[in-house]
């Protein structure tokens, strides 16, 4: 056990985490997990854009989501044509139907694109080695629907948090167009980096929650949030590679819809190997700081390290 005790770590120790990370990462099954996600992904992200284009649509208009996610599908998970996608979505009749079945239909596909955050939970829950045993069956019932309620809850919050950063992003790029009508190579640096750090930002805020919330142990917020921005950084590194290697050297990238299907399948597969390894980092810094993760079933009370924490 780590003699930090909630303290910051010293470089050396925090090398060791890193050391750590790495050799737990690969003792797992980060494939099988990885292939999962993907696959869930798959069946999320229609049910996901269209929740983002019913709800966004009528602030901002349905034209300018749909080009926002044109813009997230080609710049993020470099996608060549995503026709077939924006035109389901146009196609889409989002006037047609009455209140009720509006409602009807978002709690439908809520219900439906939970299951990826189902997925993630389990896959959490082994990354941060979190052994879920509740011997009571109504306690065992209880805690199935309270995990599928906060699914529920938290795609809805996520899809949001993507959202506001790419209207974050086109409002930092036109403020910036602004201010230097023809930026030369020190504003447009100043520029880049400022969208860099916002989207560093936003995407560490997401990942925060998710180290927070979406699994059934015990973390402190200040590291989940120091896990989710190291995940964010890795992120951004990984997804130029992912991307890159996807536009030039992927044989399923001008395979038409099914190439389509490949395309986010691999993005979401290769992306779900970062956020694993953001996961065993989480895991291995609370353990180094003295505050291991625990199962909420099995936690008594605080260790002494966490009660003279703040959450």
């Amino acid at each position: 056990m780590s003699k930090n005790n909630g303290n910051k770590l010293s470089v050396s120790a925090f090398l060791l985490v890193i050391k750590k990370t790495i050799i737990e990462f690969f003792q797992e099954q980060s494939f099988f997990h990885g292939a999962a996600l993907a696959y869930y992904g798959i069946f999320a992200l229609v049910p996901t854009l269209y929740l983002a284009l019913l709800s966004f649509g009528q602030l901002v208009g349905q034209d300018a989501i749909l080009v926002m996610i044109d813009k997230l599908l080609k710049e993020q998970v470099g996608l060549q044509d995503s026709a077939a996608i924006l035109d389901f979505l146009r196609n889409a009749e989002f006037d047609k139907s009455n209140f009720v079945m509006n409602v009807v239909g978002v709690f439908a596909l809520l219900l439906s694109s939970s299951a990826l955050l189902s997925s993630l939970r389990t896959s959490i829950n082994e990354f941060y080695d979190i052994k879920v045993s509740i011997a009571d069956r109504k306690k065992r019932i209880k805690h199935t629907i309270g995990s599928k309620l906060l699914s529920i809850i938290l795609m809805p919050m996520f899809t949001s948090v993507i959202m506001v950063m790419y209207f974050g992003e086109t409002f930092l790029m036109s403020i910036g167009h602004q201010l230097f009508d023809d930026p030369n190579g020190i504003e447009q640096f100043v520029l880049s980096g400022s969208l860099t750090v916002f989207s560093i930002a936003m995407n560490g805020l997401l990942f925060t929650l998710v180290f927070k919330f979406v699994h059934d142990g015990f973390v402190l917020f200040r590291t989940a949030f120091v896990g989710g921005l190291i995940t964010a950084i890795l992120l951004l590194l990984g997804q130029l590679v992912i991307k890159y290697y996807l536009q030039n050297y992927f044989f399923g990238s001008k395979a038409g819809v099914a190439g389509t299907i490949l395309v986010l399948l691999v993005w979401m597969y290769y992306t779900s190997q970062i956020i694993f390894i953001g996961a065993k980092f989480t895991k291995v810094y609370a353990e180094e700081l003295g505050t291991p993760i625990q199962f909420k079933g099995r936690r008594k009370r605080k260790p002494k390290a966490i009660e003279s924490t703040t959450d």
